[in-house]
C-alpha cells in the first residue's frame, strides 16, 4: 500500500475528508472534488499540486457494488489549467479499491471522478478551457494546442463531443427558418472515368438557420432539392407544425423543397437578393452600353464607368452633392438607356420597402411602366423574376422575415473555415458550426442549457 512521506503529505481519513471545510489552498485551488495535500515551487519554474479526492469510496463498474477498501495508492501526473499565472504539475493520489462482491470477476478497480473520468490524463475542467477557446474564442486548435499543452487529437475529441450536448432541432422552437448555401471547400476538378472529360465540383453545403435567433440548427450536404427535403423530414411533425414562414434566396430548389415538405407554410424570399437583381441589372445595362458608345470597356475618364458605384446606391438616402453628380451622368443623351435602368432599379426598392400590400401592389404598377418605358431585355427579364417571385414578395411585404440572421450565420461560417484553414474531414467542420452557434445563441438569449443528441449527428 502506498504511504505518503512527510507530514505535509499524510492521507486524511474518511470522515476528516467528508466533514472538515475545505482549508484555504484547496479554495484557491478550485478542483471540484479534490483536496489539496500539498504544493511547492518547481526550480526551472511552475508549480508541484498533490490533491486527493474527497470521496473515499467508489462503485464496482462491473457489478456496481460500492467498496472502501484501498488495494493501494498511486501517483499520477495529470495536466490541469495553470493558477496564479504559472503552469501546474497536478498530481492525484489515486487509490485503486477492491471489489467488495466476491463473486465479481473484477477484483480492484481505479477510483473514477467528474474531473478525472476512466483513463484520463488531464483533468476535465481543462478540456473545458479549449473547448471555450475554440468554440468561444474563435481560437484555431494549434493555438489552443500551444496555450494549455495539449494534443491537437485531445482537443478536437472534446469539441466533437461538445456537439454531442447540444439542443436537438426538435427541442428548438421556431417559428420562422432560413434557408440558405455556402461553399464548403474550393472548387475541384474531376476526370470523367466514362467520357475523360474535365469536371468542375463545387462542393456547397446548405445551413438551416432560426431566423428569429440566428441559431443554426443543422448542417447538410449540398444545396439540391432532394437535400433539403431530406432535412426536412427528418424533422418532428411537432416541429413542423408551429412553422410559419421559411425565408430563402430566389432559388427554386429551395422553393420547392419547401412547397414538397410544407405545403401550408408562406415561403418569403428575401429582399436584398431581389435589390442585388436589380445593381446586377443597371449594370449589364452600363456595361453593355458603354460598349456601343466608346466601343471599349468603360475607363476612369468616363463619367459613367467613374460613378459605376454611385449608381447603385440608393437614390433616396444620396447626399446634395451625391444627387448633383448622378444627374449629371443621367442627363447624358448618349446614355438614356442607363438612365432607364436606373429608374426601374430604384422603382423595384420602392417596392420592395412598401409596409403593405396595396402599396406594394401601387408601386409594382409604377415598376411595370418603368420596364415598359425602359424596353431593353435586361429590364425585361428582371420583370419576368419578379412575376415568377410575386407571391412570396408579397409574404415579405407582409411578414417582414429575412435572411439576414442566415446570411449572418454565413458570415460566421466562413471565419470558421478561414480559422481552421479549411477543413477536410466535415464532421469535424459541422461540430465547429453547430457548437460556436449553439453558445453565441445562449450568450445573446440565455437560452438554458439542453441535453439532447443532434439530429445531425
Amino acid at each position: 500500500m502506498f504511504q505518503p512521506t512527510g507530514p505535509h503529505l499524510s492521507l486524511p481519513t474518511a470522515s476528516s475528508v467528508i466533514d472538515a471545510v475545505r482549508d484555504p489552498t484547496s479554495v484557491v485551488f478550485n478542483l471540484d472534488g479534490y483536496q489539496v495535500l500539498a504544493a511547492c515551487d518547481l526550480p526551472l519554474g511552475g508549480r508541484r499540486v498533490s490533491a486527493v479526492a474527497n470521496s473515499v469510496e467508489a462503485a464496482c463498474p462491473d457489478c456496481g457494488v460500492v467498496s472502501t477498501r484501498v488495494h493501494q495508492r498511486t501517483r499520477q501526473k495529470v495536466k490541469d489549467l495553470g493558477v496564479g499565472g504559472k503552469d501546474i504539475e497536478l498530481v492525484i493520489i489515486k487509490p485503486r479499491f477492491l471489489c467488495a462482491e466476491a463473486a465479481c470477476a473484477r477484483r480492484t478497480f481505479t477510483q473514477v471522478t467528474d474531473q478525472l473520468p476512466f483513463r484520463a490524463r488531464c483533468t476535465a475542467r481543462l478540456k473545458a478551457a479549449a473547448v471555450e477557446a475554440v468554440l468561444d474564442e474563435g481560437m484555431p486548435i494549434w493555438r489552443t494546442c500551444a496555450r494549455y499543452q495539449l494534443g491537437w487529437a485531445t482537443i478536437n475529441t472534446a469539441v466533437t463531443a461538445d456537439a454531442l450536448t447540444i439542443p436537438a432541432p426538435d427541442m428548438v422552437p421556431v417559428r420562422a427558418l432560413g434557408i440558405d448555401e455556402h461553399r464548403f471547400a474550393r472548387a475541384k476538378w474531376f476526370k470523367h472515368p466514362e467520357t475523360a472529360q474535365w469536371c468542375r465540383v463545387e462542393p456547397w453545403m446548405s445551413t438551416f438557420v432560426d431566423a428569429d435567433t440566428g441559431h443554426i440548427l443543422g448542417v447538410v450536404d449540398g444545396r439540391s432539392s432532394a437535400n433539403i427535403t431530406r432535412w426536412l423530414k427528418q424533422r418532428s411533425q411537432a416541429w413542423l407544425e408551429q412553422l410559419q414562414v421559411v425565408a430563402i434566396d430566389p432559388s427554386s430548389a429551395f422553393r420547392n423543397a419547401v412547397r414538397q415538405v410544407l405545403p401550408a407554410v408562406e415561403i418569403s424570399v428575401d429582399h436584398w437578393h431581389v435589390v442585388r437583381l436589380g445593381n446586377q441589372m443597371l449594370t449589364e445595362v452600363r456595361q453593355r452600353v458603354t460598349r456601343e458608345v466608346l466601343g471599349r470597356r468603360g475607363r476612369k475618364e468616363d463619367s459613367v464607368w467613374a460613378h459605376r458605384m454611385l449608381l447603385l446606391r440608393a437614390g433616396d438616402r444620396l447626399t446634395d452633392a451625391g444627387l448633383h453628380r448622378l444627374e449629371q451622368v443621367l442627363d447624358d443623351e448618349d446614355y438614356e438607356q442607363v438612365a432607364a435602368a436606373w429608374a426601374v432599379k430604384e422603382r423595384l426598392r420602392a417596392m420592395l420597402a412598401a409596409r403593405d400590400i396595396p402599396a406594394a401592389q401601387n408601386a409594382r404598377i409604377d415598376f411595370e411602366m418603368a420596364v415598359a418605358a425602359a424596353d431593353m431585355a435586361e429590364t425585361d427579364k428582371l420583370a419576368a423574376t419578379v412575376a415568377k417571385w410575386w407571391t412570396e414578395i408579397k409574404v415579405f411585404v407582409r411578414t417582414q422575415v429575412t435572411n439576414a440572421r442566415t446570411e449572418s450565420a454565413n458570415t460566421g461560417i466562413k471565419q470558421i473555415k478561414r480559422t481552421g484553414r479549411g477543413f477536410r474531414n466535415q464532421r469535424n467542420y459541422q461540430s465547429r458550426i453547430l457548437g460556436t452557434s449553439v453558445r453565441q445563441t445562449r450568450r445573446r438569449r440565455r437560452i438554458p442549457h439542453q441535453q439532447g443528441l443532434h439530429a445531425q449527428r
